[in-house]
């Protein structure tokens, strides 16, 4: 029996002459079939290529998005670590506590803790620092028109309250500190203020009267010479006299008032015990 042929002739075109080529149906037929066998597999090699490149792609973007994230962690940490001791210092300045919950306390402490619980933790402790800040700057306005320091260094020889009198030894009520000093020392502002009197005032002798505001005053009496003049505004430590024996006095000494609401107080409630 007569195989079956598939004769291909190939003409090749520098060449007049002809080449046949023979092939059985059976390798014909074998032939197409890797063919299609093999365009399959290529195929099926291009999809794997692509979807390994997908993977390795989305591969990449989580471990940027991750490197991301840690890297927003630590600031996130760093930033709240920086927030609590500048709230701490805050805390301190203004006087004012901050109420933290147990939970918060827990979650704070924990390595683990995710970063939204930091964004959270971090836009708290900065809301509480605006707070705190006007608390503190209030507080520090404040203090400036408070008068917390010494007017003169010197030793106390007569007290506020009750006494005798160093002229007659008369009982009287003595509204102020007496502060013993050599004559001619400086007399500094304890706080800012506005002078409101800078003149002679019989038994004060040469008076200086500041006012700081809400109703307090202080009085500075038996003053040597000025050293301010009325409406002038002054500034704590300014120094705005000279100790003296000016008016009712028997030795240099600065006489030292505050009133509140032009009520004579004992002015060490202020000043510093030492």
């Amino acid at each position: 029996m007569a195989k079956s042929l598939y004769t291909f002739i190939i003409l090749p075109e520098a060449s007049a002459r002809l080449h046949k080529l023979r092939l059985p149906v059976l390798v014909l037929h074998l032939l197409v079939v890797i063919g299609i066998i093999s365009l399959f597999v290529i195929v099926g090699l291009g999809f794997s290529y692509a979807k390994m490149a997908f993977k390795v792609a989305d591969y990449n973007k989580l471990q940027a998005e991750n490197l991301d994230l840690k890297v927003q962690k630590k600031n996130l940490e760093v930033s709240t670590v920086k927030l609590g001791t500048k709230l701490t210092a805050l805390q301190t300045l203004s006087g004012s506590t901050v109420d933290y919950r147990t939970s918060d306390l827990i979650r704070s402490s924990d390595p683990n803790v995710d970063v939204e619980f930091l964004k959270g933790r971090t836009t708290e402790l900065e809301n509480q620092l605006k707070l705190l800040e006007q608390v503190a700057v209030r507080r520090a306005s404040i203090l400036r028109f408070t008068p917390t320091i010494w007017p003169v260094r010197g030793m106390i020889t007569s007290h506020y309250g009750n006494r005798l009198d160093p002229f007659n030894g008369d009982s009287e009520m003595h509204f102020g500190l007496d502060i013993a000093a050599l004559y001619g020392s400086l007399v500094h502002a304890p706080a800012d203020g506005i002078v409101i009197y800078a003149q002679r005032k019989s038994a004060y002798g040469n008076l200086i009267i500041l006012d700081h505001g809400n109703g307090l005053t202080t009085r500075y009496g038996h003053l040597s010479r000025f050293n301010v003049q009325v409406g002038q505004t002054i500034r704590r430590n300014d120094m705005i006299g000279f100790v003296g024996t000016s008016g009712r006095s028997t030795a240099p000494h600065l006489h030292y008032e505050v009133r509140m609401n032009d009520r004579p107080i004992n002015p060490r409630t202020y000043l510093p015990k030492s």
